[in-house]
C-alpha cells in the first residue's frame, strides 16, 4: 500500500518480528492538520468509531433521549460483559425497543446462552431501532433505503466537513460510511469537553462511562480513564481519541489490526503535548504492548511515527 508509512514495531529480544504500517493524521483543537503519516485524503471505514457521531446526530435531531450510561452504550463495542447486558436491558426497555427486533446477532452472554444484549454493536443498534420508529418507519432501521441511514450519513458528512460518503455494511447488520482519515479527525474533534450539544453530550458520556466504551481493563476503556481523552475503535485497525483539549488524532493500520491504534495515537498526542509526556510508556503494560517470555519482558510494541 504504497500511501501508507511504518506505524509502530513489535520487537523481541531485539529483533522486529512484526510491523504495522498504516496512515494517521493529528489535527489542533482548530481543526487544522499539524502532522499527517500517509495520503489521508483518501476514503476508508472507520466502522465502530463511527458509533458516538451516530449518536450525536439521533440526540441532535431529536429522535432519542439517552441518559449518559446509554449514549456510551451507544457508542461502545463492548465484550458483553453483565454490566453491559444490563445496560442495554434497562436502555430497551425505556425506549420501548424489543430484543428481538434488533438487526445484531445473538451473541454469548454472561451465565452462557445468546442474547442479542449481548452483542458488542447492541447500543447501537437499540438507539437506531428508537429513532426509527420516531420517524415513523419502524421497520428495516438498518436497509440501505431507510431514511435513517439517509440521516446518519449527511450527519457524519456535516461532522466531517465532506461530502457524503460510500455507503457500505458493517458487521453487525447496520450501514456505515466512508469518510477520510482528516474529516474523521474533524468530526471525531466536535466531541471534546468544550464541543457543543450532542457531540459533547456523547464526548462526556464516554468519559464518564469507560468501561461501558470497552470493557473492564479493555484498550479504550484504559485510555479514557487513564487520560481523560474520549476514544474509540473501530474494526480493521481504526482508533479516533480526542485530548481533552481538543487535539484529535485517526489512526488506520494497513493489516488491520487494533493493537497499534493507540500506542500510536498516545505517541502522537505526547508529541504535539496534548497529554502528559510518558503516558503511552506508563500504560504499556494496561494496554498489553509489553512481550513476554513466561513471565520476563523481552520486548513491547513500539510507536515510530
Amino acid at each position: 500500500m504504497p500511501h501508507t508509512e511504518l506505524l509502530a514495531v513489535v520487537e523481541r529480544d531485539g529483533f522486529v518480528e512484526s510491523e504495522h504500517r498504516g496512515v494517521a493524521v493529528v489535527i489542533d483543537p482548530d481543526g487544522r492538520v499539524i502532522e499527517r503519516h500517509g495520503d489521508v485524503t483518501l476514503p476508508f471505514l472507520a466502522r465502530s468509531a463511527l458509533k458516538p457521531l451516530y449518536a450525536a446526530t439521533m440526540l441532535d435531531a431529536g429522535l432519542v433521549e439517552l441518559e449518559p450510561a446509554w449514549a456510551a452504550l451507544a457508542s461502545a463495542s463492548h465484550h458483553g460483559e453483565q454490566v453491559h447486558v444490563d445496560t442495554a436491558t434497562a436502555m430497551a426497555a425505556a425506549l420501548g425497543v424489543d430484543e428481538d427486533a434488533l438487526r445484531c446477532p445473538p451473541m454469548r452472554a454472561p451465565g452462557g446462552g445468546e442474547r442479542r444484549f449481548a452483542h458488542m454493536c447492541v447500543g447501537k443498534h437499540i438507539t437506531m431501532a428508537a429513532a426509527a420508529r420516531a420517524l415513523g418507519e419502524p421497520e428495516g432501521y438498518w436497509a440501505d433505503e431507510h431514511p435513517l441511514g439517509a440521516l446518519l450519513r449527511r450527519g457524519v458528512a456535516e461532522a466531517a466537513g465532506e461530502a457524503e460518503g460510500i455507503v457500505a455494511h458493517d458487521g453487525c447488520g447496520a450501514l456505515v460510511f466512508s469518510t477520510t482519515p482528516v474529516g474523521m479527525a474533524r468530526a471525531f474533534r466536535r466531541l471534546a469537553p468544550d464541543g457543543e450539544g450532542a457531540f459533547r453530550a456523547v464526548g462526556d458520556a464516554m468519559r464518564a462511562h469507560p468501561v461501558l466504551i470497552d470493557g473492564e481493563g479493555k484498550p479504550d476503556a484504559v485510555v479514557i480513564a487513564e487520560t481523560g481523552c474520549a476514544t474509540k475503535f473501530g474494526a480493521e485497525g481504526t482508533q479516533a481519541i480526542v485530548a481533552p483539549d481538543g487535539t484529535t488524532v485517526v489512526v488506520k493500520t494497513a493489516d488491520g489490526a487494533r493493537r497499534a491504534g493507540a500506542p500510536v495515537a498516545l505517541a502522537l498526542l505526547e508529541r504535539v503535548g496534548a497529554i502528559p509526556e510518558g503516558t503511552g510508556g506508563r500504560l504499556a503494560e494496561p494496554l498489553g504492548l509489553v512481550q513476554r517470555s513466561a513471565d520476563v519482558p523481552v520486548g513491547i510494541l513500539r510507536p515510530v511515527v
